[in-house]
């Protein structure tokens, strides 16, 4: 048998009913500095140390059936980001968040979860908006100044091409921390598949139009702390969607 008749086969192979749970967590520390690939391993690794039948795609390059809401960015920390785990056989959720936390490293939290039905569709194609806090010296200020613009123009990098993107349509409000002072900030922006806004586009837009200190952006705490579903400004979070 050849390659392409090996890939023909594995295509054929019966469908493999999939038992779904929706996790909700977060990620602090250290572990905050991984990029998205790596903390997808780290879930693998961990859900195999806990000993659960992980799901895996079939096809010629099968690979585990982890499905995360939004791709977290080097560097930011999260309170309230979600995972679709896909198991070959049926398990109490509660046996789920138990085991898996026992076997995730310090810096990552199981804070929820429910199971969700195998035709509920993608959880990455309802994610429409992401809310961030922002730390740095004077950005609230900044930031204020640059939501009043009625047009914001940076250069963004997709798929190896520069391009010219205006950002402002993708900002959606804009907050004080609950400390309510100058160097804290809420940011609602929309995220997802089809329109995103990164936070670090957010920071170069500042440096570019604000004169906000490099230094400051560079150095900037980020951290997620919601993921939403829906059309603003009629949005439901996602640990409502239960």
């Amino acid at each position: 048998m050849n390659q392409s008749e090996r890939e023909k086969a594995m295509t054929l192979l019966a469908h493999q009913p999939a038992f779904i749970y929706r996790l909700r967590f977060s990620r602090s520390g250290s572990l905050s500095f991984i990029g998205h690939l790596d903390l997808m391993r780290t879930f693998e690794r961990s859900l195999r140390r806990a000993g659960f039948p992980l799901l895996h795609s079939q096809g010629y390059n099968p690979r585990p059936m982890l499905v995360f809401a939004l791709p977290l960015g080097v560097g930011i920390s999260t309170t309230d980001d979600y995972v679709d785990v896909s198991l070959a056989e049926a398990r109490d959720i509660m046996e789920v968040m138990a085991g898996l936390q026992n076997a995730l490293p310090d810096g990552l939290r199981i804070l929820d979860g429910w199971p969700v039905p195998e035709t509920g569709g993608s959880i990455m194609a309802m994610v429409t908006a992401a809310r961030y806090r922002l730390q740095a010296q004077q950005i609230f200020p900044a930031l204020q100044r640059l939501f009043l613009r009625s047009e914001v123009t940076v250069e963004k990098r997709s798929k190896g091409q520069l391009r010219m993107l205006d950002i402002r349509p993708l900002m959606l409000a804009l907050e004080h921390g609950e400390t309510e002072n100058e160097n804290e900030a809420i940011v609602l922006v929309c995220a997802g598949s089809h329109e995103n806004l990164r936070p670090d586009l957010l920071l170069q837009a500042l440096t570019a139009f604000e004169d906000f200190p490099l230094q400051e952006a560079a150095n900037c705490g980020v951290e997620r702390s919601g993921l939403y579903a829906g059309t603003y400004p009629d949005l439901k979070c996602f640990k409502e969607m239960i």
